[in-house]
């Protein structure tokens, strides 16, 4: 299909998997870049669409007996492409797929990293490992304070270890973004009314065409 991204020497697929259990992620990212000329990788990303709406469709036929449409969203400055599917309101589903397509035009960073906002289905920021570091911390604080205000509060005193519990759950997901980013490996933090995924570009896994022109992941 045609879109609007505009040719770029780099591009971020995300395939987005919500609906899952808490802390448990099948979303990916991967890239798609041409050093010869930005006009291919807009080509492959524009054949891969097609192949992800054709693959998805055969997923909610088999799975759930549904036929589906897709729903388009785009950047008016052809920065990034969203597809999602449109499911009937009577049918219970599972899993919910979104297809987001990232525009990045600058030198890809050595420490970079794709921070995704599941929540929202966009990506927040591709940055430096450091600043990544610093959105999960910032991310934590968040449900942190609102622990920490709910444990001073002495008419929740029955329920202290519970909160308790969340507090060590939080630092601890913080831990494992840096641990992760460090290492580097995609990492997520899942908490309260946050979700955020760090992809890393070091870890990140390459797309290209096979002998039968279909797009796989090397």
């Amino acid at each position: 299909m045609k879109t609007t991204l505009r040719p770029a020497p780099h591009y971020f697929i995300i395939d987005s998997v919500g609906g899952l259990n808490e802390g448990y992620s099948e979303t990916t990212c991967r890239r798609i870049e041409d050093v010869v000329a930005p006009e291919y990788g807009k080509a492959m990303v524009e054949d891969y669409i097609d192949q992800w709406m054709h693959n998805i469709a055969l997923y909610y036929n088999e799975a759930h007996s549904i036929d589906i449409k897709f729903n388009h969203e785009e950047c008016p400055r052809g920065g990034w492409h969203k597809v999602t599917p449109i499911i009937p309101d009577d049918t219970e589903v599972e899993e919910f797929h979104t297809l987001f397509i990232q525009v990045y035009d600058g030198t890809m960073l050595g420490d970079g990293v794709v921070v995704y906002d599941q929540i929202d289905d966009s990506v927040q920021l591709i940055t430096p490992k450091s600043t990544a570091m610093r959105v999960a911390e910032e991310a934590i604080s968040i449900d942190v304070e609102r622990i920490k205000a709910i444990l001073y509060d002495e008419k929740q005193g029955r329920m202290h270890f519970h909160y308790i519990t969340s507090l060590i759950y939080a630092y601890d997901s913080l831990a494992d973004v840096v641990r992760n980013l460090e290492y580097p490996q995609d990492c997520m933090i899942d908490i309260d009314d946050c979700c955020l995924h760090f992809f890393p570009v070091q870890a990140m896994r390459v797309m290209t065409y096979n002998g039968n022109n279909v797009i796989i992941t090397l």
